[in-house]
């Protein structure tokens, strides 16, 4: 809950220091790139908030497992996120527009997170819900990224920027919302896989 937050307040403060900035056109990585009046904001920003990413994907792994009993799933949804954050590191660590500023691709891996997250979930007695929101999110995600990548042309050079936004903004609500409600449901369960033979969970 504590890294979206992070991620999001980061592109918040760089963007209102950075007078004339335009959301709709430029790309989130111009606000730590040598035109922006202070790029260390955005970039040290973008790695605590990755690096804070990266042991939310742990600690996400950890209580999709506590909830489901699905170890191996729950794992894949923890390293999605982590390699979200790795993906912020990589954005603070290589400044647009230098070549291995594109690492920070390998932060669009949150695309898949909820999936695996309803897998983990599937049947899973008090998390009916979450699932079915994550199953929902994973394809508002996939088209966003559809259309930010350029499909159906539906994308223009003055709105790029606002499609990318859309996406990131989408992938950290649902984590935030997730990690919120599995917490939740944590401190109030309902009755659990306890009593399921082990041979059963995936």
């Amino acid at each position: 809950m504590f890294a979206p937050g992070v991620l999001v307040g980061d592109v918040l403060v760089a963007q209102a220091l950075f007078p004339g900035f335009d959301a709709g056109s430029q790309f989130i990585s111009e606000l730590g790139g040598p035109k922006a009046p202070y790029p260390l904001v955005f970039n040290i920003g973008m790695l605590i908030g990755g690096m804070a990413g990266m042991f939310a994907g742990g600690g996400f792994a950890h209580a999709l497992e506590a909830a489901s009993g699905r170890r191996v799933v729950s794992a894949f949804a923890g390293l999605w996120v982590a390699l979200t954050g790795l993906g912020a590191v990589f954005g603070g660590l290589f400044h647009w527009p230098d070549p291995l500023h594109r690492a920070c691709g390998v932060g669009l891996a949150i695309q898949f997170a909820p999936l695996f997250a309803a897998w983990a979930l599937w049947r899973r007695p008090g998390y009916g819900l979450l699932t079915a929101l994550s199953i929902v999110w994973f394809f508002a995600l996939l088209l966003v990224l559809a259309l930010l990548i350029g499909v159906w042309n539906v994308r223009t050079g003055s709105d790029v920027g606002l499609w990318q936004r859309a996406h990131a903004f989408l992938g950290i609500l649902w984590l935030g919302v997730a990690a919120w409600a599995l917490h939740r449901q944590a401190a109030d369960p309902t009755p659990d896989f306890a009593a399921e033979p082990i041979a059963s969970r995936s």
